[in-house]
């Protein structure tokens, strides 16, 4: 099933491109069309690669040397377009980028507890985690190359840890095509060819999981003390996250206690660190857009690349679909940040539908294995979805790598079930082309 599927995304994916290049016109006869469907092409190359023997088991070594050196050789690509377009390899980004390098590389000079104390006194401290990261890679060798490599690396270890949450409920293969889908996507590896602070962060998410995980099949204290420890880290990159994670566990274990005294206080934990986290997201984000409702909502459509229009409806459509890819630039110049998603979102696009499908056998089957990844699922897409942030790539990425858990767990109880694998890959096809054409019309 899994090759079929693969096989379709292929051809439903470079007709979409197709029409999306004749509705752009000459946008699309530049370099970055050529990166966009090399892009989709490799991946999904891939992944046929993988999905052709469904009965097969695969080592976590097979998937982290493939993920790592995929990643080398596409990130060379794209800092070389970077370069080209630009004369630097900052890939577009440069506000943000630039302030994580200066702060960073006054480690090398300074020295790493200095440069700390320094930043500490000045940032805000949801920057200090990716800042206290970058300064000590500088502080050991300062050269944004060196970072890059390491962020590629963290790349490569996430997809090993999706692998292994995944295969104690599917088969191999669905558990290494999920991951790989993942951490090959051309989002991801834009990422780690910056100095933005989205690969170490979500990094430390997917590890948070892990151990999370590791721990309940264990029953490892020293688990549970990396999970305390992570989850700590991640207050310094986006506090909020960090207590959805907490409100995942809490809910994990309510369902896991049902019936007993405890679970009634574990219930209403989840709901009031879920509210706080919600709060405490859309403070910040007043913060950032002038401390008020409507302004926020201006802020929105400003950055907001990928439609004219920002509201609570295409907030909404765009936390259950979204967000969706932009495959061409929107002028005839300089590409901008999120022609390097267009890829990645497009072949994401096609496992939302398997991503609702799994989360719907999962309660089914009450499979309390996959509670705390769907609750924090939820928990995020509905946060973004009331800030209106969740067409922002960076807004979302957090649960992002979780969802491919799913679609890979609905593609394998689609099967598992026996129902009518042709009738799914019409399905998703159908929709997803629909979507993302409608996209194309009226962005």
């Amino acid at each position: 099933m899994l090759y079929k599927f693969h096989n379709d995304i292929i051809i439903v994916g470079l007709l979409t491109m197709l029409f999306a290049a004749f509705f752009v016109g000459g946008r699309a006869y530049c370099l970055m069309t050529l990166v966009t469907v090399l892009s989709f092409l490799t991946q999904m190359c891939l992944l046929l690669y993988f999905s052709r023997s469904e009965d097969k088991n695969f080592s976590s070594k097979t998937l982290f040397l493939t993920t790592y050196m995929y990643s080398v050789v596409l990130g060379t690509i794209y800092m070389m377009v970077s370069y080209y377009y630009e004369g630097d390899t900052f890939m577009f980004s440069k506000s943000d980028a630039i302030f994580y390098y200066e702060n960073s590389m006054r480690a090398a000079d300074k020295g790493f507890i200095p440069n700390a104390k320094y930043f500490m006194d000045r940032e805000p401290y949801d920057d200090w985690g990716a800042l206290f990261f970058d300064s000590f890679l500088m502080y050991i060798l300062p050269s944004k190359l060196f970072l890059n490599a390491i962020y590629m690396l963290t790349g490569a270890i996430s997809s090993v840890m999706l692998f292994r949450i995944s295969r104690h409920i599917m088969p191999d293969v669905y558990a290494l095509c999920g991951a790989l889908a993942y951490s090959t996507s051309s989002y991801l590896i834009f990422f780690h060819c910056t100095f933005l602070k989205e690969s170490v962060f979500v990094f430390f998410v997917i590890c948070a999981m892990y151990y999370f995980y590791k721990a309940i099949m264990e029953n490892s204290f020293m688990s549970y003390l990396y999970v305390i420890l992570l989850i700590g880290v991640l207050v310094f990159f986006r506090p909020a996250v960090a207590a959805m994670i907490v409100a995942a566990i809490f809910a994990y274990y309510a369902i896991a206690k049902n019936g007993h005294a405890i679970s009634l206080f574990l219930y209403l934990g989840v709901v009031i660190i879920f509210a706080g986290a919600t709060k405490f997201m859309i403070e910040s984000f007043d913060h950032y857009s002038g401390g008020s409702m409507d302004k926020m909502i201006d802020y929105g459509a400003q950055q907001n690349s990928y439609s004219g229009g920002f509201n609570y409806f295409v907030s909404l459509f765009g936390a259950i679909f979204g967000p969706f890819p932009t495959l061409f630039p929107k002028t005839e110049g300089t590409p901008i940040t999120i022609n390097f998603y267009g890829a990645g979102l497009t072949i994401r696009q096609f496992l939302m539908i398997p991503f609702w499908i799994g989360a719907y056998y999962a309660i089914k089957q009450k499979n309390i294995y996959l509670i705390p990844v769907l609750v924090f699922n939820l928990f995020e897409l509905l946060a973004t979805g009331i800030m209106m942030a969740s067409l922002e790539l960076r807004k979302v990425m957090p649960h992002i790598p979780l969802m491919y858990i799913f679609s890979s767990y609905g593609l394998y109880q689609w099967h598992k079930n026996r129902l009518s694998e042709r009738w799914l890959r019409i399905c998703i096809n159908s929709l997803s082309i629909g979507i993302l054409m409608l996209w194309v019309v009226f962005r």
